[in-house]
């Protein structure tokens, strides 16, 4: 104060700093209050519910795609599938289903050929039917027909064409047409469309 009375200093006030504006002070200094940190919060419970429900569809899509899996591994599931009045197919695993032995003789004075085959489900439970392939060659293994053969085909009458039991065996006896076409040999294979 002693050198701003000698006019040796002078002292700005606060109020002459050119950064300060007097006019909006009392503004902000009033309006702080109204500034206050909001907290910008949407309710979470919409997402929450939106996203269990997503998991549900997808669980019940899963069941669905897998039933028969489901019901290999949780038999009561069938249950509830039957009572659901959803169908439930029969396995198709075709590693489980062999053939055991196979014959292909022909009858050349009725121009036939007679398939004999066993087939066997490996599988501790009942399975579809395979489709077979039966593949006739000439004498340098080269292919001169193939035919595929659904299971109402190559099943014997006595037979029923819904369910290949567990741990059994099928003989098949087929007579096959195939006149003038110099078949030497055969492959046969088991597999599911």
């Amino acid at each position: 104060m002693a050198a701003r009375q000698a006019g040796l200093a002078a002292v700005r006030e606060l109020s002459e700093a050119p950064d300060y504006d007097r006019w909006a002070a009392g503004t902000l200094a009033g309006a702080a209050p109204a500034f206050a940190i909001e907290e910008n919060r949407r309710a979470a419970w919409p997402f929450v519910l939106a996203a269990l429900l997503l998991i549900l569809v997808l669980l019940a899509q899963l069941a669905h795609h897998f039933r028969t899996e489901v019901t290999l591994k949780l038999p009561a599931a069938a249950d509830y599938y039957q009572m659901l009045n959803i169908a439930v197919p029969l396995p198709r695993d075709v590693n489980l289903v062999a053939i055991e032995a196979s014959d292909l003789q022909s009858d050349n004075a009725r121009g036939l050929f007679v398939l004999h085959a066993t087939l066997r489900n490996r599988a501790a439970h009942a399975q579809d039917w395979p489709a077979l392939e039966l593949t006739l060659t000439d004498a340098n293994d080269r292919v001169v027909a193939r035919r595929v053969m659904a299971a109402t085909e190559y099943l014997p009458p006595a037979i029923s064409p819904e369910r290949f039991p567990a741990n059994s065996d099928t003989a098949i006896h087929l007579w096959l047409e195939a006149r003038d076409i110099g078949a030497a040999g055969y492959r046969l294979y088991v597999f599911y469309p």
